[in-house]
């Protein structure tokens, strides 16, 4: 934000957008400064931009916008943009000062993403892609319980495991007990809708959190998952084993219990 508002000041520019480039190739706004009044298509203009070192020069509605990407070690990661009245042409001066700025950009932009990975990394359990203990228990939980008390909404929270685990971990190993925990992973994540929690927390051990959910559709929900476990042979090399699940509920409204009281009835 501050680099977009001092760009857009140095060079007497109406305005100023610096975007940034996700793995799927899509830019997204990372800050802006000025009047950005009709410029909501603006990227979807910056197809040609392959290195930092190419400028475009757009024509969008009463805006003269001059574009360049942003990159790091040859990869776009992202662009910056700057516009002015149509009509008004563009100064060598401006050619050189904005593909400068996009070269400290590309280095801001690779920080961001680098520190981004980490706190992914940090939070996530790396076999499952879920949260990991700690996120769940020091991060999500307690935030969602607070925001409980506010709002006054219900929530349910479930602890959730394998009943025939360790079997199958010690007959087939590691890799048949991942793929025993991945099938109930993706069975919780069927159970669940966005904005609702799911974390490994640990061995065969699973947190889910479902928001606005009484505590008759929370039964409910108990019944079908226990019992989708129970009714399948999950296979692995010509044997079958019965897995089963149990799990514990906790129901959470307005009139919530501590964090750890939560945990602990549900673990119980």
């Amino acid at each position: 934000a501050a680099a977009a508002a001092a760009t857009a000041r140095a060079l007497s520019v109406a305005g100023c957008r610096i975007y940034r480039r996700d793995e799927k190739n899509t830019y997204m706004i990372a800050a802006e400064h000025g009047n950005t009044e009709r410029l909501d298509n603006l990227d979807a203009r910056f197809a040609p931009l392959e290195s930092g070192d190419q400028i475009a020069e757009i024509t969008l509605g009463n805006w003269h916008v001059m574009a360049t990407a942003t990159n790091y070690r040859q990869r776009v990661n992202g662009a910056l943009s700057i516009w002015k009245a149509a009509g008004n042409d563009w100064e060598d001066d401006h050619r050189l000062l904005i593909t400068d700025i996009a070269k400290q950009l590309g280095i801001a932009n690779e920080q961001i993403s680098n520190h981004e990975r980490i706190v992914t990394l940090s939070r996530t359990d790396g076999m499952t892609g879920l949260l990991n203990r700690r996120a769940f228990y020091e991060e999500d939980l307690p935030r969602r319980v607070a925001r409980l008390e506010r709002n006054g909404n219900t929530a349910a929270l479930f602890f959730v495991d394998m009943d025939n685990f360790k079997r199958v971990n010690d007959v087939h190993g590691h890799q048949a007990g991942d793929d025993a925990l991945l099938y109930l992973r993706d069975l919780l994540m069927e159970m669940s809708r966005p904005g609702d929690v799911i974390a490994r927390l640990g061995g065969d051990e699973f947190g889910l959190l479902l928001r606005h959910c009484p505590a008759q559709r929370a039964i409910q929900i108990a019944e079908r998952l226990i019992g989708a476990l129970g009714d399948i042979r999950f296979a692995w090399k010509e044997s079958l084993y019965d897995i089963g699940a149990s799990a514990g509920l906790v129901q959470l409204d307005a009139n919530v219990i501590t964090v750890e009281e939560a945990m602990s009835r549900a673990d119980v």
